[in-house]
Order: C-alpha cells, then sequence, then structure tokens
C-alpha cells in the first residue's frame, strides 16, 4: 500500500510539473464540458420546440456524420499547411457556434445546414485533438498522461449531460444550447489566447 501511495504521489507531482501539458487539458475539458452538456438537449430541441419528424432527425444526424468525411481531408491538408494549433483554434470557434445557432433556429432545413457545417468542423477537432495533446506529453509517460486525460474527459462525459438537462428542464432546451456555447467559446477564446498573447507582444517590440 505503501508503495502503491507513493507511486501515486510520484505520478501526481510529475503531471503537476507539466505545465503545457495541465493547460491544455484544462482548456479541453471545460470545451469538452460544453460539448457534452449539448449532447442531450440537441434531440430534446429538435423533438420538442423544433417538432422536426423522424425523418428530419434521420437526415439532420446523416449529414452531420457523413461531412466528417470530407471534413477530414480539408483538415488534414490545412493542419499540414497551417499547423495543428491554427487548426484547433478555426475548428473550435466552428464548433462552438453550432448550438448557439440552433438554440434561435426552428427550421429543420437551417438546423440541417448547421449541422453539415458543425460536422466539418468536428473532423478537424477530433483530427488536431489528439496531436496538440501528445505535443505536451513528455516522451516516455504517454500512457500515463493520455490516460488522465482520457479520465477527465470521461468525467465530463458522466456529469455534463445531467446537468445539461437539469438546465434544459427548468430554463429551457433553448437556454441550455446557449450556455453549452458558452462554454465551447471560453475553450475556444482560452485556445486562441496565446496567439493573440503573443501578437500583442510582437507589436509591443515593433513599437
Amino acid at each position: 500500500n505503501r508503495a502503491f501511495t507513493e507511486q501515486v504521489k510520484e505520478y501526481k507531482d510529475l503531471i503537476l510539473s507539466e505545465k503545457p501539458y495541465l493547460s491544455l487539458i484544462i482548456k479541453r475539458f471545460i470545451f469538452l464540458t460544453g460539448t457534452a452538456l449539448a449532447a442531450p438537449l440537441i434531440p430534446l430541441y429538435l423533438v420538442r420546440v423544433v417538432h422536426a419528424s423522424d425523418g428530419w432527425i434521420s437526415i439532420i444526424n446523416t449529414v452531420q456524420t457523413a461531412v466528417l468525411v470530407v471534413g477530414y481531408f480539408v483538415w488534414t491538408r490545412q493542419s499540414r499547411k497551417h499547423g495543428p494549433s491554427k487548426v484547433l483554434i478555426w475548428t473550435s470557434l466552428g464548433v462552438a457556434l453550432y448550438p448557439l445557432a440552433m438554440s434561435f433556429s426552428h427550421s429543420t432545413l437551417q438546423i440541417t445546414a448547421f449541422a453539415g457545417m458543425a460536422g466539418i468542423f468536428q473532423a478537424g477537432l477530433d483530427l488536431v485533438f489528439f496531436d496538440e495533446l501528445m505535443r505536451t506529453v513528455p516522451v516516455g509517460y504517454s500512457a500515463i498522461f493520455v490516460s488522465f486525460a482520457q479520465s477527465i474527459q470521461y468525467l465530463s462525459s458522466v456529469f455534463a449531460p445531467v446537468i445539461g438537462t437539469t438546465i434544459g428542464d427548468t430554463y429551457g432546451l433553448g437556454v441550455g444550447l446557449m450556455i453549452s456555447a458558452a462554454f465551447r467559446l471560453l475553450g475556444f477564446f482560452l485556445f486562441l489566447w496565446p496567439t493573440l498573447k503573443q501578437r500583442l507582444s510582437d507589436k509591443k517590440i515593433v513599437a
């Protein structure tokens, strides 16, 4: 038991010492919490608010899934050309705007278009999220760091949908979608901040 406790403490100290890694998983946790919040709200919104038929719900889900293939091709090229960090910024913004746009629409056609755009951005986000994570992981400890990041993600996926449903039942599904978008936009801004900070620093140097 003592050996196990010491090993846990060693891993804890190791993880806490990696500031870039901690920064990324905190940002990732915030963004993915916004995603998990909306998971139960989107189908409920389509049924209760938009009154979408089973056919339209099937079309929306099919479109969002089908465009992932296109998105992977698009964002793979963009990642090679501009780097995964920029792709992470662009795609996180696109995905963040999806629940916000949906919360203002009662049109199944519009929501289908929103879902298609979100699917394209989601493909890019899936593509670079893991790459960005691995860039912050020290060599030789990938299993520990990746498993910890996945544990944090699972924590969000367990509790956030329950919170999202509670918000939707209490304040309305549209409000729940807006709060989901707010979490995602906060995550986007946190991803963007290092780039903005660098540009501001460069301007001061030039001035």
